[in-house]
């Protein structure tokens, strides 16, 4: 089955990950200074940074990595058959990200 996904995914998953992480974070540095303001200011640190760095690692990963990528044999045969979609000039097209999924 293959899934069209768009930046929005990448976004809402860094999101979702800050909350838990920054959570641990705080919890972490709570715990290992006593001190309510260190963990306040652990987790504020890196609310604000690690999105950043999760973001861009997500977007590295997507665009030059390719380990563990599987080439689906399949579609490519079908592909060559199928003549390039004619572009138009809308501009309200979104760009989207092109993931093959086994379920």
């Amino acid at each position: 089955m293959s899934y069209k996904v768009s930046y929005k995914r990448h976004l809402a998953k860094t999101i979702s990950y800050r909350i838990i992480s920054t959570a641990v974070g705080f919890l972490a540095m709570w715990w290992a200074t006593d001190s309510i303001k260190w963990g306040m200011a652990f987790g504020v640190a890196e609310l604000i940074y690690k999105p950043i760095q999760y973001y861009l690692h997500e977007r590295i990963w997507y665009k030059f990595i390719k380990f563990g990528l599987v080439e689906d044999k399949k579609k490519e045969k079908k592909e060559t058959n199928v003549k390039p979609p004619v572009r138009t000039k809308n501009t309200s097209e979104k760009k989207v990200l092109n993931y093959s999924s086994n379920r």
